[in-house]
């Protein structure tokens, strides 16, 4: 590998893969993103807790850890996963200007 972001990148999957498969992530966020009925409402309930968490800490990591948990919440929802995961992006970099104490998704 020839650039350490790279790497970084791909240990942070192997990382959120093995917190996806222990589940100890998942039943946090679900009760805190609960049940939407609609993908409008599903992307406002998850908008919220990843902004506050990208405000103080990396994007890039809050990114790799829900990509999982989200799709599975998804999945139990009844929402296209496709609808959440470009918005969880989003609210990621949203979260991380709004202080100066986020990262911008640059690692």
């Amino acid at each position: 590998f020839a650039s350490s972001g790279l790497l970084t990148v791909v240990i942070l999957f192997v990382v959120a893969e093995g917190i996806g498969q222990t589940g100890g992530m998942e039943k946090a966020l679900v009760y805190v993103l609960g049940r939407s009925k609609s993908a409008f409402w599903a992307q406002v309930r998850m908008f919220i807790p990843v902004m506050v968490a990208s405000a103080f800490l990396n994007n890039t990591p809050i990114v790799a850890l829900l990509i999982p948990i989200i799709i599975a919440w998804s999945r139990r929802a009844g929402v296209s996963s496709k609808k959440l995961l470009i918005p969880l992006s989003y609210a990621a970099v949203f979260g991380g200007t709004c202080t100066l104490i986020g990262t911008s998704t640059n690692l």
